[in-house]
C-alpha cells in the first residue's frame, strides 16, 4: 500500500487508536446531570451545533440568519473534521454536554448514538419524506435532512474507458489510479467499505480488497482531501457520491466527471441530525430540527449540500438529471454494522497495509 501522496494511512491509524483509548478506557457510564426537560425548553439566547468539516457555509449563514431573524437567538455552529470526529466529541462530552444539536451523522452510527445515550428523541412536527426508507429511526432519536448513493467518480478526460462493474475495477490498467478515504474517520469510506462487504459478502469482501489495493493509490483521511486530490488531478477515480458530478455541471459548465453505477446498484447514505442529550437549549434544538426539515431549508440542500433533499415538495436542478439511474439502494442493517464495523475496519487495514 503506498500513501506518498498523502501519507495518511498510518496518521489516521495513530488517530484511532487514541480515539479508542479514549472512549473506551472508562467504559460508557451514564451522564453526571441532566436537568430536567421542562426547564431546559425555556427560553434562552443560544444555539450551539456541531457539524462536520464539509457543511457549507451557505447553510450555516442560513441557519444563523433564521434564528436571528425569527428569534433572536445567537447560534454558534462549530465544524469538527469529519463524521467520526464529530462522534467522538459528542461522546468525550456525554456527561457535560456542550452542543444543543449535531448535524450530519449517518445512519450507521444511530445503534452507536441509542447505546451511548449521546441523544434525546424528538419528532418535528413538519416532517415530509420524498421516500420511506429515508425513516432511519422511527423513534425520533435521529431525523434525515439530506441523502445520498457512495459510488466511484471518474474523470472522464484522464480516463476514456471507465470500468464498467466491480470486476472491471481490478484490472491492471487502473493500477494507481483510486484514491480511497478512511472508513474510519470519512463516512463516504466507510459506507464505500460496506457497499463492498454488500457485494461480496463477509466471506469475499477482503478478496476484492486484496486484489484491488494495487490499484488504490493513496489512501486520504477525509472526504475534502481525497476528492481534492482528484480534481487535482492526482487520480483519475476516487470515492464520492452519486451527485458530485452535478456540481461540476452546474458550477463548472461541464461533463468531466461523471459517476459509475454498476448493476444500476448503490450504497444509500442518510445524513442525520438529532438533539443533544442533556441539551441546554433544547427549545432552539427543537426548532432547528423543524427548519432543516422544511421545505424552506431543504430548497437548499441540491446546490449547496450537493445531495438529495428528502422533502418531498423540492424540485431538483438541471445538474441532477444527467448523472446515472439508480434502481435499487443498498444498505446493511445499522445494528450488523455496529456489532462487526470494527472487526471489518481492522480486517481490511490488516489488507491494505
Amino acid at each position: 500500500m503506498r500513501v506518498s501522496k498523502v501519507g495518511v494511512f498510518t496518521a489516521v491509524a495513530a488517530f484511532m487508536l487514541v480515539t479508542a483509548s479514549a472512549l473506551f478506557a472508562g467504559g460508557v457510564g451514564e451522564a453526571e446531570f441532566v436537568d430536567p426537560e421542562e426547564r431546559r425548553l425555556e427560553e434562552t439566547e443560544e444555539l450551539i451545533v456541531y457539524s462536520y468539516g464539509s457543511l457549507p457555509g451557505s447553510l450555516r449563514d442560513s441557519i444563523v440568519e433564521y434564528f436571528d431573524r425569527e428569534y433572536g437567538v445567537d447560534v454558534e455552529l462549530e465544524r469538527i473534521g469529519e463524521t467520526g470526529a464529530v462522534y467522538t466529541q459528542l461522546y468525550l462530552e456525554r456527561n457535560e454536554p456542550v452542543a444543543d444539536a449535531v448535524i450530519g451523522l449517518d445512519q450507521s452510527y444511530l445503534p452507536r448514538l441509542r447505546e451511548d445515550r449521546l441523544l434525546e428523541p424528538y419528532e418535528p412536527s413538519s416532517l415530509e419524506l420524498v421516500r420511506p426508507e429515508l425513516l432511519v429511526d422511527d423513534e425520533f432519536l435521529v431525523v434525515p435532512f439530506d441523502y445520498g448513493y457512495i459510488t466511484v467518480n471518474y474523470d472522464g478526460h484522464a480516463l476514456e474507458d471507465a470500468p464498467g462493474s466491480w470486476d472491471d475495477l481490478l484490472d491492471p490498467r487502473f493500477r494507481d489510479s483510486f484514491i480511497m478515504l478512511h472508513p474510519g474517520t470519512s463516512s463516504p469510506g466507510r459506507n464505500f467499505l460496506l457497499a463492498t462487504i454488500a457485494e461480496f459478502g463477509e466471506d469475499g469482501y477482503l478478496d476484492f480488497w486484496r486484489e484491488f489495493r494495487d490499484n488504490v493509490l493513496t489512501v486520504s483521511g477525509s472526504w475534502s482531501e481525497g476528492y481534492g486530490l482528484y480534481t487535482e488531478g492526482e487520480a483519475p477515480m476516487v470515492v464520492s457520491y452519486e451527485t458530485s458530478p452535478a456540481y461540476h455541471r452546474e458550477f463548472e459548465n461541464t461533463d468531466r466527471y461523471n459517476a459509475l453505477v454498476f448493476d444500476g446498484a448503490a450504497y444509500l447514505q442518510v445524513e442525520v441530525a438529532g438533539i443533544v442529550r442533556g441539551a441546554r437549549n433544547r427549545r432552539n434544538a427543537e426548532r432547528l430540527v423543524e427548519y432543516i426539515v422544511s421545505q424552506e431549508f431543504q430548497e437548499q440542500i441540491p446546490l449547496s449540500q450537493i445531495m438529495y433533499p428528502i422533502h418531498p415538495g423540492v424540485t431538483l436542478p438541471d445538474a441532477f438529471q444527467a448523472g446515472p439511474d439508480i434502481d435499487r439502494s443498498v444498505t446493511l442493517d445499522p445494528d450488523r454494522v455496529e456489532e462487526n464495523f470494527e472487526t471489518w475496519l481492522e480486517q481490511w487495514e490488516d489488507v491494505m497495509r
